[in-house]
């Protein structure tokens, strides 16, 4: 009697035993899709190239003016891509333009050799540069 109680119990641990793996292996109800955003993602309305989350630090440098927005693409630079660096580039060549036109030529120069005419800022880069020809 006592053998067959074991073989029993061993086969009962065997059954619960494989109902806990197959439990755990189940996916969860509701998980098949689950809604992420993609941190990467560019902020409504704005051009891609920079994280959303990035938006609160340029408004911050924006209105620092211009050496605020300087310091900002310098220290963000390499984390945005055109074109919404081409754009935040722009505003700065706008900002500096009126104090120091040296600057803004030179970062004009700079943003041309970038950007191509397919480019949705090509048509505002031209417009500065011929502003500052």
């Amino acid at each position: 009697m006592r053998q067959f109680l074991t073989v029993v119990m061993i086969l009962g641990a065997l059954w619960l035993g494989s109902r806990l793996v197959n439990y755990m292996r189940a996916p969860i109800p509701g998980s098949e899709n689950p809604t992420r955003v993609n941190a990467n993602a560019p902020a409504p309305g704005k051009l891609a190239g920079m994280p959303a989350f990035m938006e609160a630090g340029l408004d911050q440098a924006r209105s620092q003016g211009a050496t605020g927005l300087a310091t900002w693409l310098s220290q963000h630079r390499r984390e945005v891509g055109d074109p919404r660096l081409a754009e935040i580039e722009l505003e700065y060549v706008v900002l500096v333009g009126p104090t120091d036109r040296a600057e803004a030529k030179r970062a004009l120069e700079y943003i041309g050799k970038r950007i191509k005419p397919d480019s949705p800022v090509y048509q505002r880069y031209e417009q500065l540069r011929k502003n500052y020809e």
